[in-house]
């Protein structure tokens, strides 16, 4: 039996919890922390008979435990899977990893010292239209990448205290919403030569976040790279996430409104070649096209932890590159020049 804590749950972390009610008997949730009144009655009408903590210290300090979710605001991020990897728990700490590479350095330090796994929620490694194309960039399966674009739009999300779009908190929409396709460009790519960002904030709404971003990331002449992150559209505007890649014999377009969400054209035809299979449809609060991923990053963590072994999919070393990428956009969008990675 694995003895499993969450610590935090708004939105991201109901989402955990609700999808670790889906494991076999093995895995056991066995307490929940959150800071606020109204969340800890959210977890007694959903978890009856939950242990229910005010915070993950508390938590920790009385528990026994294998392993911990983190899934509290940003800023908390480094802290408390320190702690939790100093008790002796594995850890899985929802992205972004932390709000530098400082705090991330740290989180690895005391993962090694430890001996225990940690593992970052960066959740498009196990999204299957994203591992479609992963695959056909390493493989070559169409030739060479020539373009891609990606884009992640939506609108403003606050959170509490409004901690997302506090730059010393959350780190803004580039930390929280953009960085998934951050981290998808360094998977498919590498770390690019440099990035050059452009991007507003709107101060008196957002306490001054940058809240729309243009990307683009430098792997030479023959490849374009940019994405574009957004939390500033206009109210009723779905939530999208997409991408176009064209390779030298094809184009794979996803779009994740559509149904099918994946399109191949090659060769005057135009094909499906994702078909997958969602698990049931949880109620968590969150806008997002699939629990799926979601639910396999979750078993990929469980099966590190049985076989001993660190994550390969996504290394701590990994989602700590990922935020110095990040990082580079935001100082790019502030100076209005190139950051030189």
């Amino acid at each position: 039996m694995m003895r499993v804590a969450l610590c935090g749950y708004g939105n991201m972390g109901r989402h955990h919890g609700q999808l670790l009610k889906k494991h076999g008997a093995d895995i056991e949730l066995c307490a929940i922390a959150d800071v606020r009144e109204e969340r800890r009655q959210m977890i007694v009408e959903d978890f009856p008979g939950m242990k229910i903590y005010e915070t993950g210290q508390e938590l920790l300090a009385r528990e026994e435990l294998d392993a911990v979710f983190v899934c509290v605001p940003t800023f908390l991020h480094a802290e408390l899977s320190i702690l939790a990897l100093q008790k002796g728990c594995h850890v899985f700490c929802e992205k972004p990893m932390a709000l530098n590479v400082q705090q991330c350095s740290e989180m690895i330090n005391a993962s090694e010292k430890s001996g225990k796994i940690l593992m970052i929620g960066q959740v498009l490694r196990f999204w299957p239209e994203y591992c479609v194309l992963k695959e056909a960039v390493s493989r070559k399966t169409y030739g060479d990448l020539r373009t891609l674009s990606m884009t992640r739009v939506g609108g403003i999300s606050t959170g509490w205290q409004n901690w997302y779009l506090d730059e010393k908190r959350g780190g803004m929409q580039i930390f929280d919403r953009h960085i998934h396709d951050s981290d998808a460009v360094l998977w498919l790519l590498g770390l690019p030569r440099s990035v050059q960002s452009f991007g507003f904030s709107r101060d008196a709404e957002t306490a001054g976040g940058i809240v729309h971003s243009f990307t683009h990331y430098d792997f030479g002449k023959e490849l374009v790279v940019c994405a574009e992150g957004s939390a500033d559209m206009p109210k009723g505007f779905p939530f999208t996430a997409a991408y176009r890649a064209t390779f030298d014999k094809a184009c794979l377009e996803f779009n994740g409104l559509g149904n099918p969400t994946l399109m191949l054209y090659q060769n005057d035809q135009i094909s499906h070649p994702l078909q997958h299979e969602d698990i049931e449809e949880i109620e968590s609060g969150l806008n997002i096209s699939s629990a799926g991923p979601y639910f396999n990053e979750q078993v990929y963590f469980f099966d590190c932890i049985r076989k001993g072994v660190q994550p390969k999919t996504v290394t701590a070393a990994d989602a700590m590159q990922t935020i110095k990428l990040v990082r580079a956009e935001i100082e790019s969008v502030r100076s209005g020049k190139p950051v030189f990675l």
